[in-house]
């Protein structure tokens, strides 16, 4: 099995940086790693998107076959209520339901599978969680 996880989470990051809208809503930060204080509390300004869980399932029977890669990624907000985070992940969704451009891959599907809404245990914040699901398969 070939891993497009790489490929693919550098085109989810263009994506999101080539979006005025989505852009501005999160001040254009988005992390693979949030950044931390010593207590391990989010260090900087909210809002902000990050990269959570990813898998690859290989279906196909060589290392060429479609790989299906799912990423979930966050949305953070700090603001009083659901609002922020709920325009975050709207328009995230919209952005990454689009066909992408991953270097060294085909996309054979392409799709955003869940998007739901929830409160931190802290109180003060709130996420927004996308399932992403692409179908890749190793360019000719």
């Amino acid at each position: 099995m070939i891993d497009p996880q790489l490929p693919l989470q550098a085109a989810i990051v263009a994506a999101v940086k080539a979006d005025t809208e989505l852009n501005t809503l999160i001040a254009g930060r988005i992390f693979d790693r949030v950044p931390v204080n010593q207590d391990g509390s989010p260090q900087g300004p909210f809002p902000y998107l990050s990269f959570g869980a990813a898998d690859t399932t290989d279906e196909g029977a060589s290392c060429v076959g479609p790989s299906d890669c799912y990423i979930d990624l966050n949305g953070w907000s700090r603001a009083v209520g659901y609002p922020e985070v709920k325009r975050i992940g709207a328009r995230a969704a919209v952005v990454l339901n689009a066909r992408l451009t991953v270097a060294g891959f085909e996309v054979v599907t392409h799709r955003v599978e869940r998007l739901s809404y929830q409160r931190e245990q802290d109180g003060l914040t709130s996420r927004a969680i996308l399932r992403l699901r692409y179908g890749l398969r190793k360019a000719a």
